[in-house]
C-alpha cells in the first residue's frame, strides 16, 4: 500500500487572501457550497442533528466556525424547519468580506446571525451551543492551531463537536483536481481545491489531535469523496 504523502505547509489559499473581487468571491462561494452539497458534507451535519431533536429543550442552540457562505447553517435551518424544530444558528467567520456574503446569503433565515470572530478564540462562554461545527477549516491550521481549535471547539459545545474535512493521499489529490477541472471553470476552486487536500490529513492523525486537546474517545469515520469527519460527544 502506498502510504499517504506528507502534509503541505507554508502556503495561504487563494480564498484566505484579503481584498478579493467581490463577484469573483461570490461565485467561488457558490461553487463551494455546491460542492458541500454533492460530496455530502451537509447530510454528514444533519445525521448528527437527528438524534438531539428529542432530548435537547428548544431551541437547539448551534455553532458553525469559518462559516463562510454559511451553505451547512442554511441547510441546517431548512432540515428544521420540515420538522418544526426551532433553532438558533451562530455563523462565525474572520473573513470580513465572506462574512458579508454570507449575511447576504441568510436574509431569509432569521434563525442564523452571522457574526465576525477568531475561531482560535472563540467569543463565548464554555458549554455555550448544544451542537458546534467546524466545516473545511482544519487542514487550514498549522503547528499547535490545530490542537488549539479543537480545544476552542470542545470548550463552547454542550454535546457535540463535529468536525469536517478533508483526507489527504495521492488517490484524493488526483480525483480532486480532475473533478474541479471538469465541474468547474472558477480559478480559485481550481487552485484552492486540491492544495486544500494536500493539507489534509489522515484519520490517525485527527484522532491524536483531538486526544491532545482534551476530547474523551473521539471517533473518525471516512465519508465518501474523501471527507472525514471528527465527532467528540460531551452528553
Amino acid at each position: 500500500m502506498v502510504s499517504a504523502p506528507s502534509r503541505l505547509t507554508g502556503v495561504t489559499e487563494l480564498m484566505d487572501r484579503p481584498h478579493q473581487d467581490p463577484g469573483s468571491l461570490r461565485t467561488t462561494l457558490e461553487h463551494l457550497a455546491w460542492v458541500n452539497r454533492w460530496c455530502g458534507a451537509e447530510r454528514a451535519v444533519l445525521r448528527t442533528l437527528a438524534p438531539l431533536r428529542a432530548r435537547v429543550a428548544s431551541p437547539l442552540r448551534i455553532l458553525d466556525v469559518a462559516t463562510g457562505y454559511a451553505d451547512i447553517p442554511r441547510a441546517m435551518a431548512r432540515w428544521a424547519r420540515r420538522r418544526g424544530l426551532a433553532l438558533h444558528i451562530e455563523a462565525l467567520d474572520h473573513h470580513g468580506q465572506i462574512a458579508a456574503l454570507a449575511a447576504a446569503a441568510c436574509l431569509g433565515y432569521p434563525e442564523i446571525r452571522i457574526r465576525a470572530g477568531d475561531a482560535l478564540a472563540l467569543p463565548y462562554p464554555d458549554a455555550s451551543f448544544d451542537v458546534v461545527t467546524a466545516s473545511l477549516l482544519l487542514h487550514h491550521m498549522e503547528a499547535d492551531a490545530p490542537i488549539r481549535l479543537l480545544r476552542e471547539l470542545h470548550r463552547v459545545a454542550r454535546r457535540i463537536v463535529l468536525v469536517s474535512d478533508l483526507r489527504r493521499g495521492r488517490w484524493p489529490f488526483l480525483v480532486a483536481w480532475l473533478a474541479l477541472h471538469l465541474v468547474s471553470r472558477d480559478p480559485m476552486i481550481r487552485h484552492d481545491g486540491p492544495m486544500s487536500v494536500r493539507r489534509g490529513f489522515l484519520p490517525d492523525e485527527l484522532a491524536v489531535l483531538a486526544r491532545e486537546a482534551g476530547w474523551t474517545r473521539p471517533r473518525v469515520t471516512r465519508h465518501s469523496f474523501f471527507r472525514l469527519t471528527l465527532v467528540g460527544v460531551k452528553a
